[in-house]
């Protein structure tokens, strides 16, 4: 059974000494999936779950799709790119949170660097800066922060070649202004099937739960927002969303990696209207919840990642409470 959490989001960790997160994220800013076509699986993206593509980088390769909500919210990376490792199968590449501001990643950055973390790079994304490393699970992470507001004006149509080196905090003096789009307007591709607005979170099958938590809560910063009582499974939210990723604990028939990735919708309207048209693409429903917190569909793409679009309805701890950890697995 779920309950809310009402203990303290900062505990002193190998990684955390000093007690406080070295970031504090506002939200998932955006998923990076390998796909096994990045042309189909832009058209797939595009078709089906309403996005456009902003921009193409044909030479990692990869598209990038957005509705307006920040510059991605989807990168989709062919399994053919260099960033690819040997033998990886189609699923996560990488998880991307937002922060208020590049001073804050800077900040970060250094007190990280002071409690001996190591970063795997950092990057120059023209509109954005970015570091790197893995979870206790192996997962890839980002942390990042804008450093442009107008992207669509930097990030447009074929983008190729290298980006210049990127050190924290020495490069370029760091943006103390907040860059991020501040109530942008979503774009809709009317005749897609779903109309998704935009990424909102994604979940993890954790072999480390426990570590898995910690890291994320009291290193990376986000917050507590639901634990289940019998530590299955937890929700952690941002400063401006509750919903940023949602962990399981690994158990036989569940393994360990990447289980979902999730997009809000503008209605329940256009639910039901997505229901209607899935048969007409032969697309199955893997799974509907009907839930007083929120109304959920899950579906896989043609690579087999799984999809979930939802509406939340009254998405708060004491509406979850009673939640199995079945359930959860396609509602958080």
């Amino acid at each position: 059974m779920i309950a809310p959490y009402k203990g303290t989001n900062t505990v002193s960790t190998k990684q955390n000494a000093a007690g406080k997160p070295c970031f504090q994220p506002r939200r998932l800013g955006h998923a990076n999936l390998f796909v096994g076509d990045y042309v189909k699986a832009c058209n797939y993206y595009h078709d089906v779950a309403g996005f456009e593509e902003v921009y193409r980088q044909p030479d990692v390769p990869a598209s990038f799709i957005s509705n307006g909500n920040t510059y991605h919210d989807f990168g989709l990376t062919d399994l053919s790119s260099k960033y690819a490792p040997q033998g990886q199968k189609a699923g996560l590449f990488h998880l991307a949170f937002e922060l208020e501001t590049e001073v804050d990643l800077v900040a970060g950055y250094r007190r990280s660097l002071e409690q001996g973390v190591k970063f795997a790079f950092c990057q120059n994304h023209d509109v954005a800066h970015s570091v790197y490393q893995h979870d206790p699970d192996g997962n890839m992470v980002e942390v990042y922060a804008d450093v442009f507001e107008d992207w669509r004006t930097a990030r447009n149509g074929v983008i190729s070649g290298a980006k210049p080196d990127w050190i924290p905090g020495e490069t370029t003096v760091p943006v103390a202004e907040t860059r991020y789009p501040k109530d942008p307007a979503l774009r809709v591709v009317a005749d897609s099937v779903f109309r998704a607005r935009r990424v909102t979170h994604a979940a993890l099958v954790a072999e480390d739960f426990d570590g898995m938590l910690a890291w994320y809560a009291d290193y990376v910063g986000l917050t507590r927002f639901v634990i289940d009582p019998a530590g299955q499974f937890a929700a952690l939210g941002g400063t401006a969303t509750s919903s940023a990723l949602t962990l399981y604990r690994a158990r036989p028939g569940l393994e360990k990696g990447f289980h979902h990735v999730s997009m809000d919708v503008g209605s329940e309207a256009d639910l039901d209207r997505a229901l209607t048209l899935l048969p007409g693409h032969g697309i199955k429903v893997e799974r509907e919840i009907d839930h007083p917190a929120r109304r959920a569909i899950s579906i896989l793409d043609p690579d087999g990642i799984r999809l979930q679009f939802f509406v939340d309805r009254k998405f708060n701890a004491e509406t979850l409470v009673g939640l199995t950890p079945d359930d959860a697995l396609y509602l958080l």
